[in-house]
């Protein structure tokens, strides 16, 4: 089984944060590249969980992942037009949607002790890829550390 950790990064529409409310309050989270498609489609159960890490505040928020990876097409004329960059390479449903309130700082050295990276650099470029693939003992640590 796998579980998922998605960033939420800066666009040149809106910030981190409003695009992570955004996807969350439609109840979908987009996929931005093609290698996220692709990974998502390989690893995706139906037990598999999601948490979103909104750059620069930190991990936001966890869910249940609802169904396989569907097309941009599916989605509406409103709904596309406005999730244009963040599902441009199809989209995930998502409910059970639950807020966690971790600091970045908080956070980053949650996933370095966790994930068992050895430095910031290196956690810095795995956020940049969009995804980070969680093992069930890996996304358990993280949930006991976000909330405490």
């Amino acid at each position: 089984m796998s579980h998922f950790l998605f960033v939420a990064g800066a666009l040149r529409e809106r910030t981190s944060e409003e695009s992570a409310e955004l996807q969350i309050g439609h109840r979908l989270w987009g996929l931005c590249t093609g290698l996220i498609r692709k990974n998502l489609q390989a690893y995706l159960n139906p037990e598999s969980r999601g948490l979103v890490y909104v750059l620069k505040v930190g991990l936001c928020a966890e869910f249940q992942i609802l169904s396989p990876v569907l097309d941009f097409s599916d989605l509406d004329a409103f709904l596309s037009d406005d999730l244009r960059v963040e599902a441009r390479f199809g989209f995930v449903r998502i409910n059970e949607v639950r807020s966690l309130a971790c600091s970045s700082g908080v956070s980053q050295a949650l996933l370095l002790n966790v994930l068992q990276i050895p430095d910031q650099a290196e956690l810095n470029r795995r956020l940049a890829l969009g995804m980070h693939r969680l093992m069930p003992a890996e996304y358990d640590a993280i949930m006991r550390g976000a909330t405490g």
